[in-house]
Protein backbone atom coordinates (compact mmCIF):
# COMPACT_ATOMS: atom_id res chain seq x y z
CA UNK A 1 0.00 0.00 0.00
CA UNK A 2 1.31 3.41 -0.78
CA UNK A 3 1.56 5.94 1.49
CA UNK A 4 0.24 9.58 0.69
CA UNK A 5 2.59 12.15 -0.53
CA UNK A 6 2.92 14.90 1.59
CA UNK A 7 3.41 18.53 0.16
CA UNK A 8 5.79 20.97 0.54
CA UNK A 9 3.62 23.17 2.29
CA UNK A 10 2.08 20.55 4.64
CA UNK A 11 5.43 19.45 5.45
CA UNK A 12 6.93 23.10 6.29
CA UNK A 13 3.62 22.98 8.88
CA UNK A 14 4.32 19.57 10.05
CA UNK A 15 7.83 20.58 10.62
CA UNK A 16 7.00 23.70 12.78
CA UNK A 17 4.41 22.28 14.65
CA UNK A 18 7.40 19.91 15.64
CA UNK A 19 9.20 22.35 16.67
CA UNK A 20 6.76 24.21 18.72
CA UNK A 21 5.87 20.64 20.60
CA UNK A 22 10.09 19.76 20.88
CA UNK A 23 10.55 23.47 22.09
CA UNK A 24 8.01 23.04 24.85
CA UNK A 25 9.12 19.53 25.96
CA UNK A 26 12.67 21.22 26.34
CA UNK A 27 11.47 24.13 28.65
CA UNK A 28 9.84 21.44 30.50
CA UNK A 29 13.17 19.25 30.93
CA UNK A 30 15.14 22.77 31.83
CA UNK A 31 12.65 23.30 34.46
CA UNK A 32 12.64 19.97 35.79
CA UNK A 33 16.25 19.84 35.86
CA UNK A 34 17.01 17.06 32.91
CA UNK A 35 19.67 17.57 30.99
CA UNK A 36 18.69 18.82 26.86
CA UNK A 37 21.79 17.66 25.31
CA UNK A 38 20.30 13.99 24.66
CA UNK A 39 17.46 14.95 23.15
CA UNK A 40 18.98 18.13 21.30
CA UNK A 41 21.21 15.41 19.52
CA UNK A 42 18.23 12.94 19.14
CA UNK A 43 15.86 15.95 17.44
CA UNK A 44 18.59 17.30 15.34
CA UNK A 45 19.27 13.97 13.80
CA UNK A 46 15.79 12.84 13.01
CA UNK A 47 15.11 16.26 11.95
CA UNK A 48 18.75 16.11 9.28
CA UNK A 49 17.49 12.76 7.89
CA UNK A 50 13.61 13.60 7.06
CA UNK A 51 14.66 16.79 5.15
CA UNK A 52 18.36 14.96 4.35
CA UNK A 53 19.99 17.41 1.44
CA UNK A 54 20.31 16.02 -2.13
CA UNK A 55 23.55 18.36 -3.38
CA UNK A 56 26.52 18.34 -1.54
CA UNK A 57 27.67 21.94 -1.83
CA UNK A 58 23.88 23.50 -0.70
CA UNK A 59 22.61 26.15 2.22
CA UNK A 60 21.41 23.13 3.50
CA UNK A 61 24.37 20.32 3.75
CA UNK A 62 26.85 23.55 5.25
CA UNK A 63 23.46 24.46 7.44
CA UNK A 64 23.87 21.02 8.90
CA UNK A 65 27.83 20.60 8.62
CA UNK A 66 27.78 23.35 11.58
CA UNK A 67 25.33 22.01 13.48
CA UNK A 68 26.66 18.60 13.64
CA UNK A 69 30.55 19.69 14.22
CA UNK A 70 29.79 22.39 16.66
CA UNK A 71 26.72 21.06 18.33
CA UNK A 72 26.62 17.03 18.17
CA UNK A 73 30.21 15.71 17.34
CA UNK A 74 32.47 17.88 19.78
CA UNK A 75 30.42 17.64 23.18
CA UNK A 76 30.36 14.16 22.43
CA UNK A 77 33.84 13.71 21.83
CA UNK A 78 36.05 16.92 22.72
CA UNK A 79 37.54 16.82 26.14
CA UNK A 80 36.32 20.41 27.18
CA UNK A 81 32.90 19.00 27.26
CA UNK A 82 32.89 16.34 29.44
CA UNK A 83 30.10 16.61 31.72
CA UNK A 84 29.76 19.74 31.66
CA UNK A 85 27.11 19.42 29.03
CA UNK A 86 24.76 18.62 31.31
CA UNK A 87 24.90 21.73 33.66
CA UNK A 88 21.87 24.08 33.17
CA UNK A 89 23.82 26.76 31.13
CA UNK A 90 24.38 24.44 28.56
CA UNK A 91 21.13 22.78 28.86
CA UNK A 92 19.26 26.34 28.07
CA UNK A 93 22.13 26.72 24.90
CA UNK A 94 20.46 23.55 23.43
CA UNK A 95 17.33 25.14 23.21
CA UNK A 96 18.26 28.30 21.70
CA UNK A 97 20.29 26.26 18.95
CA UNK A 98 17.50 23.63 18.64
CA UNK A 99 14.89 27.15 17.50
CA UNK A 100 17.65 28.68 15.78
CA UNK A 101 18.24 24.86 13.75
CA UNK A 102 14.77 24.78 13.37
CA UNK A 103 13.57 27.48 12.24
CA UNK A 104 16.71 28.25 9.54
CA UNK A 105 16.57 24.44 8.44
CA UNK A 106 12.47 25.57 7.42
CA UNK A 107 13.98 29.10 6.07
CA UNK A 108 16.69 27.76 3.86
CA UNK A 109 13.90 25.11 2.39
CA UNK A 110 11.36 28.05 1.84
CA UNK A 111 13.84 29.94 -0.01
CA UNK A 112 15.31 27.19 -2.42
CA UNK A 113 11.36 26.32 -3.23
CA UNK A 114 10.60 29.68 -3.99
CA UNK A 115 13.84 30.43 -6.04
CA UNK A 116 13.77 27.38 -8.11
CA UNK A 117 9.53 28.30 -8.83
CA UNK A 118 10.81 31.49 -10.73
CA UNK A 119 10.61 30.50 -14.26
CA UNK A 120 11.83 33.56 -16.13
CA UNK A 121 15.58 32.93 -16.79
CA UNK A 122 18.29 35.23 -18.40
CA UNK A 123 19.72 34.79 -22.02
CA UNK A 124 23.05 33.32 -21.60
CA UNK A 125 26.01 33.08 -23.71
CA UNK A 126 29.30 30.60 -24.30
CA UNK A 127 32.00 33.25 -22.80
CA UNK A 128 35.66 33.09 -23.01
CA UNK A 129 37.50 33.81 -20.27
CA UNK A 130 40.50 32.82 -20.59
CA UNK A 131 42.27 35.88 -20.88
CA UNK A 132 41.41 37.36 -17.54
CA UNK A 133 43.00 34.97 -15.98
CA UNK A 134 46.66 35.61 -16.29
CA UNK A 135 45.22 39.82 -14.61
CA UNK A 136 43.99 38.21 -12.16
CA UNK A 137 47.06 35.97 -11.13
CA UNK A 138 49.08 38.82 -11.46
CA UNK A 139 47.21 40.88 -9.04
CA UNK A 140 45.79 38.63 -6.77
CA UNK A 141 50.16 37.33 -5.98
CA UNK A 142 51.16 41.41 -6.11
CA UNK A 143 48.31 41.53 -3.38
CA UNK A 144 49.90 38.69 -1.47
CA UNK A 145 53.45 39.60 -1.67
CA UNK A 146 52.84 43.41 -0.47
CA UNK A 147 50.85 42.09 2.63
CA UNK A 148 53.96 39.85 2.97
CA UNK A 149 56.06 42.76 2.99
CA UNK A 150 54.34 45.13 4.97
CA UNK A 151 53.74 42.82 7.95
CA UNK A 152 56.96 41.47 8.85
CA UNK A 153 58.68 39.99 5.53
CA UNK A 154 59.53 37.07 4.13
CA UNK A 155 61.78 35.81 6.82
CA UNK A 156 59.23 36.91 9.22
CA UNK A 157 56.35 34.87 7.51
CA UNK A 158 58.39 31.68 6.42
CA UNK A 159 59.64 31.31 10.01
CA UNK A 160 56.82 31.85 12.04
CA UNK A 161 53.64 31.76 9.53
CA UNK A 162 51.11 32.22 12.73
CA UNK A 163 52.20 34.49 14.33
CA UNK A 164 52.69 36.76 10.82
CA UNK A 165 49.56 36.00 9.96
CA UNK A 166 47.95 37.31 13.50
CA UNK A 167 49.89 40.44 13.15
CA UNK A 168 49.35 41.61 9.83
CA UNK A 169 47.70 45.18 11.23
CA UNK A 170 47.65 48.09 8.46
CA UNK A 171 47.72 45.68 5.49
CA UNK A 172 43.64 45.29 5.89
CA UNK A 173 43.05 47.19 2.25
CA UNK A 174 45.78 44.71 0.59
CA UNK A 175 43.71 41.49 2.30
CA UNK A 176 40.69 43.26 0.63
CA UNK A 177 41.97 43.13 -2.11
CA UNK A 178 43.51 39.87 -2.37
CA UNK A 179 40.01 38.70 -1.86
CA UNK A 180 38.60 40.31 -4.76
CA UNK A 181 41.50 39.13 -7.08
CA UNK A 182 41.71 35.40 -5.75
CA UNK A 183 38.11 34.65 -5.59
CA UNK A 184 37.25 36.23 -9.00
CA UNK A 185 40.71 34.03 -10.22
CA UNK A 186 39.79 30.65 -8.31
CA UNK A 187 36.27 30.64 -10.40
CA UNK A 188 37.35 31.90 -13.88
CA UNK A 189 40.07 29.15 -13.04
CA UNK A 190 37.84 26.21 -12.73
CA UNK A 191 34.99 27.72 -15.07
CA UNK A 192 38.10 28.06 -17.85
CA UNK A 193 39.10 24.37 -17.17
CA UNK A 194 35.88 22.83 -17.34
CA UNK A 195 34.91 24.89 -21.16
CA UNK A 196 38.82 24.40 -22.28
CA UNK A 197 39.94 21.13 -20.74
CA UNK A 198 43.03 22.53 -20.08
CA UNK A 199 43.87 20.86 -17.35
CA UNK A 200 47.86 22.06 -16.97
CA UNK A 201 46.00 25.96 -15.93
CA UNK A 202 44.50 24.40 -12.82
CA UNK A 203 47.74 22.71 -11.80
CA UNK A 204 49.64 25.81 -11.82
CA UNK A 205 46.62 27.50 -9.67
CA UNK A 206 47.15 24.58 -7.10
CA UNK A 207 50.85 25.31 -7.06
CA UNK A 208 49.62 28.99 -6.67
CA UNK A 209 47.41 28.07 -4.23
CA UNK A 210 49.74 25.95 -1.85
CA UNK A 211 52.18 28.58 -2.10
CA UNK A 212 50.23 31.38 -0.80
CA UNK A 213 47.89 29.68 1.72
CA UNK A 214 50.03 30.86 4.66
CA UNK A 215 48.84 34.52 3.40
CA UNK A 216 45.59 33.63 3.09
CA UNK A 217 45.35 31.60 6.67
CA UNK A 218 41.95 31.78 7.18
CA UNK A 219 40.71 28.15 6.79
CA UNK A 220 37.49 29.21 5.71
CA UNK A 221 39.23 31.37 2.78
CA UNK A 222 41.20 28.55 1.98
CA UNK A 223 38.22 26.29 1.49
CA UNK A 224 36.45 29.09 -0.26
CA UNK A 225 38.84 29.54 -2.88
CA UNK A 226 39.14 25.77 -3.46
CA UNK A 227 35.51 25.02 -4.05
CA UNK A 228 35.35 28.08 -6.08
CA UNK A 229 37.71 26.51 -8.09
CA UNK A 230 35.63 23.05 -8.81
CA UNK A 231 32.40 25.06 -9.09
CA UNK A 232 31.68 23.31 -12.47
CA UNK A 233 31.99 19.87 -11.69
CA UNK A 234 30.51 20.52 -7.83
CA UNK A 235 27.36 22.31 -8.69
CA UNK A 236 25.62 18.95 -9.23
CA UNK A 237 26.95 16.61 -7.10
CA UNK A 238 25.21 14.40 -4.78
CA UNK A 239 25.44 13.95 -1.26
CA UNK A 240 27.17 9.78 -0.27
CA UNK A 241 28.86 10.01 -3.81
CA UNK A 242 32.21 9.27 -4.26
CA UNK A 243 32.91 12.67 -5.75
CA UNK A 244 31.60 14.23 -2.73
CA UNK A 245 33.41 11.97 -0.12
CA UNK A 246 36.58 13.31 -2.06
CA UNK A 247 35.73 16.48 -1.28
CA UNK A 248 34.58 16.75 1.98
CA UNK A 249 38.15 15.08 2.69
CA UNK A 250 39.99 17.78 0.99
CA UNK A 251 37.97 19.90 3.26
CA UNK A 252 38.84 18.22 6.49
CA UNK A 253 42.74 18.58 4.91
CA UNK A 254 42.75 22.33 4.60
CA UNK A 255 41.13 22.49 8.08
CA UNK A 256 43.98 20.81 9.69
CA UNK A 257 46.29 22.81 7.41
CA UNK A 258 44.90 25.96 8.86
CA UNK A 259 45.17 25.00 12.12
CA UNK A 260 48.51 23.68 11.77
CA UNK A 261 49.74 27.45 10.04
CA UNK A 262 48.43 29.22 12.77
CA UNK A 263 49.89 27.08 15.73
CA UNK A 264 53.31 25.38 14.06
CA UNK A 265 55.58 26.98 16.68
CA UNK A 266 54.12 24.50 19.34
CA UNK A 267 51.92 22.16 17.55
CA UNK A 268 52.52 18.85 16.69
CA UNK A 269 50.84 15.71 14.49
CA UNK A 270 50.07 13.65 17.27
CA UNK A 271 48.23 16.55 19.24
CA UNK A 272 46.42 17.71 15.98
CA UNK A 273 42.91 15.91 16.85
CA UNK A 274 42.46 16.49 20.37
CA UNK A 275 43.77 20.11 19.33
CA UNK A 276 40.80 20.13 16.43
CA UNK A 277 37.83 18.72 18.76
CA UNK A 278 38.84 21.76 20.98
CA UNK A 279 38.78 24.16 18.86
CA UNK A 280 34.85 23.98 18.36
CA UNK A 281 34.22 26.22 21.42
CA UNK A 282 30.95 28.22 20.13
CA UNK A 283 28.56 25.89 22.50
CA UNK A 284 30.81 26.95 25.35
CA UNK A 285 30.93 30.45 24.33
CA UNK A 286 26.95 30.14 24.33
CA UNK A 287 26.49 28.90 27.97
CA UNK A 288 28.74 31.26 29.56
CA UNK A 289 27.22 34.10 27.72
CA UNK A 290 23.47 33.02 28.84
CA UNK A 291 25.34 32.44 32.50
CA UNK A 292 26.60 35.85 32.73
CA UNK A 293 24.44 38.10 30.80
CA UNK A 294 20.62 39.09 30.58
CA UNK A 295 19.06 39.52 27.89
CA UNK A 296 19.32 42.91 26.02
CA UNK A 297 18.05 45.12 23.31
CA UNK A 298 20.80 46.32 20.93
CA UNK A 299 23.86 45.79 23.17
CA UNK A 300 26.55 44.85 20.33
CA UNK A 301 24.72 44.93 16.98
CA UNK A 302 25.72 48.51 15.82
CA UNK A 303 29.48 47.97 16.47
CA UNK A 304 30.22 46.51 12.98
CA UNK A 305 30.01 50.54 12.12
CA UNK A 306 33.26 51.28 14.10
CA UNK A 307 34.76 49.79 10.70
CA UNK A 308 34.20 53.23 9.08
CA UNK A 309 36.27 54.88 12.10
CA UNK A 310 39.11 53.03 11.13
CA UNK A 311 38.97 52.32 7.69
CA UNK A 312 42.66 50.27 7.29
CA UNK A 313 43.03 48.89 10.41
CA UNK A 314 41.85 48.34 14.41
CA UNK A 315 44.69 50.23 16.45
CA UNK A 316 42.11 51.68 18.90
CA UNK A 317 41.75 48.24 21.40
CA UNK A 318 38.37 49.92 22.81
CA UNK A 319 36.79 50.05 19.79
CA UNK A 320 35.13 46.35 18.70
CA UNK A 321 34.04 45.76 14.80
CA UNK A 322 31.76 42.89 16.49
CA UNK A 323 30.08 40.92 18.90
CA UNK A 324 33.07 38.35 18.99
CA UNK A 325 35.37 41.34 19.66
CA UNK A 326 33.96 42.78 22.24
CA UNK A 327 33.27 39.18 24.28
CA UNK A 328 36.79 38.35 23.56
CA UNK A 329 38.06 40.98 25.07
CA UNK A 330 36.22 40.31 28.14
CA UNK A 331 36.63 36.83 28.92
CA UNK A 332 40.28 35.84 27.27
CA UNK A 333 42.09 39.59 27.23
CA UNK A 334 45.76 37.87 26.14
CA UNK A 335 43.57 36.89 23.05
CA UNK A 336 42.31 40.43 22.14
CA UNK A 337 45.94 41.95 22.84
CA UNK A 338 47.22 40.41 19.48
CA UNK A 339 43.78 40.63 18.14
CA UNK A 340 42.96 37.09 17.92
CA UNK A 341 38.88 36.73 18.46
CA UNK A 342 36.92 33.61 20.05
CA UNK A 343 33.45 33.08 18.22
CA UNK A 344 30.52 33.33 19.99
CA UNK A 345 27.22 31.85 17.82
CA UNK A 346 24.06 33.80 16.33
CA UNK A 347 22.02 33.02 19.25
CA UNK A 348 24.29 34.96 21.49
CA UNK A 349 24.21 37.57 18.95
CA UNK A 350 19.97 37.44 19.46
CA UNK A 351 20.48 37.14 22.73
CA UNK A 352 22.29 40.29 23.47
CA UNK A 353 20.30 42.45 20.81
CA UNK A 354 16.74 40.99 20.24
CA UNK A 355 15.92 39.10 23.64
CA UNK A 356 16.75 36.06 21.22
CA UNK A 357 12.80 35.80 20.35
CA UNK A 358 12.72 39.56 18.82
CA UNK A 359 15.59 38.51 16.14
CA UNK A 360 14.52 35.11 15.08
CA UNK A 361 12.57 36.64 11.87
CA UNK A 362 15.98 38.21 11.10
CA UNK A 363 17.68 35.50 11.03
CA UNK A 364 14.71 33.29 9.76
CA UNK A 365 14.86 36.23 6.76
CA UNK A 366 18.59 36.09 6.06
CA UNK A 367 18.46 32.23 5.52
CA UNK A 368 15.96 32.59 3.09
CA UNK A 369 17.43 34.47 1.09
CA UNK A 370 20.66 32.14 0.84
CA UNK A 371 18.17 29.55 -0.06
CA UNK A 372 16.73 31.80 -2.74
CA UNK A 373 20.06 32.37 -4.19
CA UNK A 374 21.20 28.39 -4.23
CA UNK A 375 17.82 27.95 -6.07
CA UNK A 376 17.92 30.07 -8.35
CA UNK A 377 21.66 29.03 -9.46
CA UNK A 378 20.28 25.56 -9.59
CA UNK A 379 17.68 26.81 -12.19
CA UNK A 380 19.32 29.41 -14.34
CA UNK A 381 22.86 27.48 -13.98
CA UNK A 382 25.56 30.00 -14.83
CA UNK A 383 29.04 31.35 -13.39
CA UNK A 384 27.55 34.23 -12.13
CA UNK A 385 24.86 32.63 -10.47
CA UNK A 386 26.40 29.84 -8.85
CA UNK A 387 29.51 32.20 -7.66
CA UNK A 388 27.27 33.81 -5.17
CA UNK A 389 25.37 31.01 -4.73
CA UNK A 390 28.79 29.13 -3.12
CA UNK A 391 30.48 32.65 -1.84
CA UNK A 392 26.50 32.98 0.37
CA UNK A 393 26.54 29.09 1.60
CA UNK A 394 30.14 29.29 3.09
CA UNK A 395 29.89 32.84 4.16
CA UNK A 396 26.43 31.47 6.10
CA UNK A 397 29.28 29.28 8.76
CA UNK A 398 30.47 32.72 9.63
CA UNK A 399 27.18 34.38 9.94
CA UNK A 400 26.13 31.53 12.37
CA UNK A 401 29.09 31.33 13.75
CA UNK A 402 29.47 34.99 14.87
CA UNK A 403 27.15 37.96 14.28
CA UNK A 404 24.33 37.99 12.11
CA UNK A 405 26.42 40.79 10.35
CA UNK A 406 29.85 41.70 10.66
CA UNK A 407 32.35 44.75 8.98
CA UNK A 408 32.98 42.53 6.22
CA UNK A 409 29.58 42.57 4.71
CA UNK A 410 29.86 46.02 3.77
CA UNK A 411 32.32 45.28 1.22
CA UNK A 412 31.45 41.59 0.40
CA UNK A 413 27.35 42.48 -0.92
CA UNK A 414 28.63 44.73 -3.35
CA UNK A 415 31.48 42.78 -4.06
CA UNK A 416 28.83 39.76 -4.60
CA UNK A 417 26.62 41.74 -6.69
CA UNK A 418 29.46 43.13 -9.48
CA UNK A 419 30.57 39.29 -9.27
CA UNK A 420 26.84 38.34 -10.18
CA UNK A 421 26.42 40.95 -12.78
CA UNK A 422 29.46 40.68 -14.44
CA UNK A 423 28.99 37.03 -14.75
CA UNK A 424 25.36 36.50 -14.64
CA UNK A 425 25.25 35.29 -18.53
CA UNK A 426 28.43 32.67 -18.48
CA UNK A 427 26.91 29.78 -19.73
CA UNK A 428 28.21 26.52 -18.06
CA UNK A 429 26.56 24.90 -21.45
CA UNK A 430 29.68 23.14 -23.34
CA UNK A 431 30.67 24.41 -26.42
CA UNK A 432 33.15 26.97 -29.06
CA UNK A 433 34.15 30.26 -27.34
CA UNK A 434 31.80 33.13 -28.47
CA UNK A 435 29.28 35.55 -28.84
CA UNK A 436 26.36 33.03 -29.70
CA UNK A 437 23.05 33.47 -27.82
CA UNK A 438 21.73 30.72 -26.03
CA UNK A 439 18.64 31.02 -24.25
CA UNK A 440 18.82 29.60 -20.67
CA UNK A 441 14.92 28.11 -21.08
CA UNK A 442 16.08 25.87 -24.00
CA UNK A 443 18.54 24.70 -21.97
CA UNK A 444 16.60 24.20 -19.13
CA UNK A 445 13.93 22.72 -21.71
CA UNK A 446 16.38 20.01 -22.94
Amino acid sequence: MRLPKISFQSKIIINLGLTFIVCLAFFLMLYWGVSTFPFFVLFFLVSAFTNFPKSLVSPLSFFYLYYISFYVVAPLFAERYQLVVFEPCYSLAFILLYVVFSLGQNSILMGEKYGMSRVSTPSTYDANVGWLIAPLFFLSTLMCVLIVINSGGFDYWIDSPGQAFLNRGGTGHFVILSHFFSIAMSALVGFYVYKSKRYWVYIIFLIWFFVTSPVHGSKMQLSLLILLSIIPWLRNTRVLTLRSISVLLILVLLFFLGLYFRNNSWLTFDKLIPYALNYFTALENLAISLRDFEPMFMHTFLLPFNKFLTPFGLSDSSLYYDMNHYLTDIYFPENWEVRATEQWPVETDLYLNFYFVFGLPLVCFYLFFVGYIYGRAKIVDTLGYWMIAFLMTIFLISHLRGSLYNHVDFYMYPYMFIVWFSFRRYSFKLGSPGPKIIHASEGLAK
